[in-house]
This record gives structure tokens, sequence and C-alpha cells, in this order.
């Protein structure tokens, strides 16, 4: 217990004295204490500003070639492989050195002065006047590539980026002047292929022009880096035809006659629609393209029933079609024709063009006629029997029997090649008798014709006009 009360006073005696010295020593006279440190800073600042120390600073400075003719003159183009920026020290007043910037420092490497390893001091120097010179000071070298010049004429293209407004295309893009020379190392020049300019035509929605930079490109399209480039011309004006667009349709003009034994059906075209370019004034007057196929002589294993057509000859001039549509798939069917045999019983023929007042039978109704039908196989082989109307021509016949070939009209589809004949009775219609066929033959009230265009034969009498046969 006793040891903690001494211990408690030692305590107190410390920080009685730590006040005491805090109030003595620092916070007395404190006011006049400040005066004279700020007194003491304000000298030393003049002292600094009187005496001016020196002071080295480093700047990065690119690096300028100079004298690149005296390579020209022997016909050397270079390349820079090292030294392109330079470390650049100033050692000057300080005064001087605070206010300068890499700006007012030029680094050059004059090239007339090239080492045999190709290299050239690089020499820093101030561009700017300054109360006091400073010393400037760079230990690098600029180190070259040498290369043989040379020289080359190439087409200019104009390379598109960007949609047009909707509604409307971009038309020809004329580059001006479209030839332009490039120079450069021998390296190089065998790369290039091309030189392309970069038009953008994003939104646009009439004629403008801009001034481009080419660029070297190979036969890739892939740009040619080299710093020994050199073009004869640094911008290239470039101008281009906004156009509308439309939609028109396809529309193919079928003529000529296939081969011997095959017939056309039909020919597709896809699209069905395409989408051209032009002015409106040429626009307006256009709805569809025709194009013109001619299958004379054509089969169906000719290579021509598929094939795909260029659209744009086919258009008027100041009509361009998109890339999209520049070519149509076009698809002719044409079919081989066969022969098919139908037999008819002969209950089931008509009989045309007979007189009010007679009426025809066949002698045998149990018989059949053979008729020979030519078409297309596609459609040939679902013909029935029951498709057509069989007949014979009865015009101009009295009483008696005959042998009349029998007829059908089987339309545009069909071909009848050969028709069997049918032994038919003609006698006087008697009382209560009603009417046993048609006064005219379908369709039309003219003789049947076979499928040469030969009038049908009309029939052999093989009994007396006039007897009537019972």
């Amino acid at each position: 217990m006793f040891v903690s009360k001494e211990n408690e006073m030692n305590g107190d005696n410390g920080q009685t004295k730590f006040r005491e010295f805090v109030d003595h020593k620092i916070l007395n006279r404190l006011g006049l204490k400040l005066i004279s440190l700020a007194a003491a800073i304000i000298v030393w600042m003049v002292i600094i500003n009187i005496d001016d120390p020196y002071k080295v600073k480093s700047f990065t400075v690119p690096v300028e070639t100079i004298n690149e003719d005296a390579l020209e003159s022997v016909n050397k183009v270079y390349e820079i492989i090292e030294g392109n920026t330079a470390q650049v020290r100033v050692r000057g007043k300080k005064s001087v050195i605070d206010k300068l910037r890499a700006s007012d420092i030029r680094a050059t490497a004059d090239l007339s002065n090239l080492s045999a390893v190709n290299a050239v001091p690089i020499v820093p120097e101030l561009v700017k006047t300054v109360s006091s010179e400073p010393t400037l000071e760079c230990n690098q070298v600029l180190k070259v590539s040498l290369e043989d010049m040379a020289k080359k004429q190439v087409q200019v293209n104009v390379v598109q980026e960007g949609t047009p407004e909707e509604g409307f295309f971009v038309g020809q893009c004329t580059a001006k002047p479209n030839m332009i020379e490039i120079t450069g190392g021998e390296s190089a020049i065998r790369k290039i292929d091309e030189v392309m300019v970069t038009l953008n035509v994003d939104g646009v929605s009439r004629d403008f022009s801009r001034r481009l930079e080419p660029v070297a490109c190979d036969e890739d399209g892939n740009i040619v880096e080299s710093s020994t480039l050199q073009y004869s011309v640094k911008k290239i004006r470039v101008s281009a035809s906004i156009l509308q667009t439309k939609y028109i349709d396809v529309n193919v003009e079928i003529s000529g006659k296939p081969a011997e034994g095959y017939e056309f059906v039909e020919a597709a075209c896809l699209p069905e629609r395409i989408e051209v370019a032009g002015t409106a004034k040429a626009l307006e007057g256009i709805s569809q393209v025709t194009i013109p196929i001619s299958i004379e002589g054509m089969r169906s294993s000719s290579s021509e029933v598929e094939q795909n057509i260029g659209v744009q000859d086919y258009l008027s001039e100041g009509i361009t079609v998109l890339g999209d549509y520049a070519l149509v798939s076009l698809k002719i069917t044409i079919e081989r024709l066969e022969e098919k045999t139908i037999t008819v019983s002969a209950d089931s023929i008509k009989f045309a063009s007979l007189e009010e007042n007679l009426q025809a039978e066949p002698v045998n109704p149990d018989d059949t006629v053979e008729l020979v039908v030519r078409g297309r196989s596609s459609v040939l082989d679902a013909l029935p029997n029951t498709a057509f109307t069989a007949y014979v021509d009865c015009g101009g016949l009295t009483q008696g029997r005959y042998t009349l070939p029998v007829v059908s009209d089987l339309g545009t589809t069909y071909q009848l090649v050969h028709a069997g004949k049918l032994q038919v009775r003609i006698r006087r219609k008697r009382n209560g008798d009603g009417d046993s066929a048609p006064t005219q033959k379908p369709g039309e009230g003219q003789k049947p014709e076979m499928e040469t265009g030969t009038p049908v034969p009309q029939g052999t009498l093989e009994e007396n006009e006039g007897q009537d046969d019972e």
C-alpha cells in the first residue's frame, strides 16, 4: 500500500514538470516565436530565389529525322528500328528548368551522317528562348534499316462501311484520282495489290463527297504496314451517288418448243421479287423485269432446265439490282410424253350430231374400243377410263349400220393418238322412243378431228340406207 502511494506521487510530479516545460518553453511568448519562424521561412525563400540553384530534369522527346534526301539520292529508303523517342537530360537554373516542357525540346537525327552500322547520334536542342541557356544531353542513337527504293502505280478502290437510311442505296462511288503512285521499300511495294479508302455511308440519304486517306493493302485485303511508304496524294476525294430502292416482280417469258416427245410444264423463278435501285424518275416506270428464256429443243435432262441468271442484263439503263438479288434461280419443268391405252365399253360411248328423227345404238353393246392417249407421265398414270367422254359423230348419216371411229374431247392435257371403231345402228325413232343421244357432239357443233387435223371419216355403210333394221 505504501509503494502504490509513492508511485502515485512520482507520477503527479512528472505531469507537473511536463506542464511547466510546456508553459515556460513553448507557450511562453508564443506569438513572438511564430513570427520568428515565419520570418525564417521568408528569408530562406529570398535566399533561394537570389541564388537560383541548378537543377537537372529528364524529358521524353520524339525524334525527328533530317536530310532524308541524302538517302533518296542513292535510291534508298529507311525504316526506323530503334530510337523513335529519346530521353533528354536538361541541366540549368531551377527558374528555367521548372518552366520547360517536352514540346520546348527538339531531338533530331541527321541521316546524312549514318555510320557503317546504319546508326546516327540523336542531337537535342532547345527551341524556346530562355533567360539562361540550359545544357541538354542525350546518349541515344537512331538505328535504321536501309532498302532499295521502289515505285508502283496502284488503283484506288472505295470500300463502304455502315448502312444508308432505309429505302436508299449507295450507287456509284467515284475516287479522284483513281490511280496513285506509291514509293517505298522494295519488300513493301511487292506486297501491295491495291489502295483502299474507307467511306462511311451510315444513315446517308443524299449525294455527298469526302476527302479520305489512302491505305495500301495486299491481295488478301490486309494493310501493308511500312514507314517507308509514301503516297503521291495525301487525300483522295470520293463522291457517292445515293439512290432510292424499290421491289419489282420477276417475269419469265418462255419461247420455243421442247424436243419431240416432250412437253413444257412450267417455269419457276426464285426470288419472285427483287430489290433494285435508281433515281426517283427511273424507278417510276418500272414494276417488273422480264427475262426471256428459249426452250427450243430442250429435254427434261437438258442442263438448262436449272440455271442461275444475272438480272442486271435485263434492266434498263439507270436501274441497278442490289447485290443480294443479282442472281435469280430458274427451274424449267419439261416432261417426257408417254402413251397409254384405255379400254372403253361400247355402251358408254355417246352419239353426236344425229338428226332429230333418228336414234343410234351400238350393234353389240358388249364390245369394247381401245383409245391410245398421249400425255405427260405425271398425269397420264392418274388418268381413269371415266375421265373423259367418248363418242362417235353421226352427222349427215341416215338409217343403216355403220362402222365409225370413236373420238374424245381430251382438252389440252392429253392427245388422242389412235382410236378404235364402233359398229353403230341408226334407225328412225318410233312412237314412245326417247332421245338416245345428243344432237351435237360435246363442246362444238363441228365434226371431230384426229390429232393430225385430218377430218374423221364418216364411217362405212354396212346396210342399205333407209332400211329399218329391227
